[in-house]
């Protein structure tokens, strides 16, 4: 009898602790990104890779994917850098065209994007991680893997009586 008391005891306990330490409510993460600037790294990322999203159908949007990347994969002094390459670049296309980035033609964007890549800079670092990610959202859709790389996400299934 000690023990199913013992075992008792020790399951109400655990429960109850267990209550005690569930969070209910989850904390409003603020973005480290303000929305201008998302509509200028949206701009940017279509402007290295158009966006074919009917053809090629992804979870979340390159946007999404690039700002979870910010936020999820870079430190602390990364994501300053970031900010500051962002900003930087910002700058430079204000003072050139007072119009913003969309408003400038493709010929005028991709020099641009080259010349930032090019440069040792926050730009470079900004631009290069932007290229990045907007290639590694596109070349991680299911459509882009399965049709082009012919990835199977069953590895080593078997085939049965194929002729090979």
């Amino acid at each position: 009898m000690k023990r199913r008391e013992a075992v008792y005891t020790i399951t109400l306990s655990i429960t109850g602790v267990a209550s005690l330490t569930h969070c209910t409510s989850s904390p409003s993460i603020r973005s480290k990104i303000d929305h201008n600037d998302k509509e200028l790294i949206n701009s940017i990322s279509k402007a290295i890779l158009p966006l074919k999203s009917e053809s090629f159908k992804t979870p979340e949007s390159r946007i999404e994917f690039i700002l979870n990347q910010v936020e999820g994969a870079l430190t602390g002094n990364e994501i300053e850098k970031y900010k500051s390459g962002l900003s930087n670049l910002k700058n430079q296309i204000t003072t050139s065209n007072p119009a913003g980035f969309d408003s400038l033609n493709f010929k005028v964007k991709n020099e641009i994007i080259l010349n930032a890549v090019d440069s040792e800079n926050d730009i470079s670092f900004f631009m290069r991680k932007t290229r990045q990610w907007s290639l590694r959202h596109f070349m991680t859709s299911e459509e882009f893997m399965t049709k082009y790389l012919k990835y199977e996400f069953i590895p080593g299934r078997h085939l049965g009586c194929v002729p090979t």
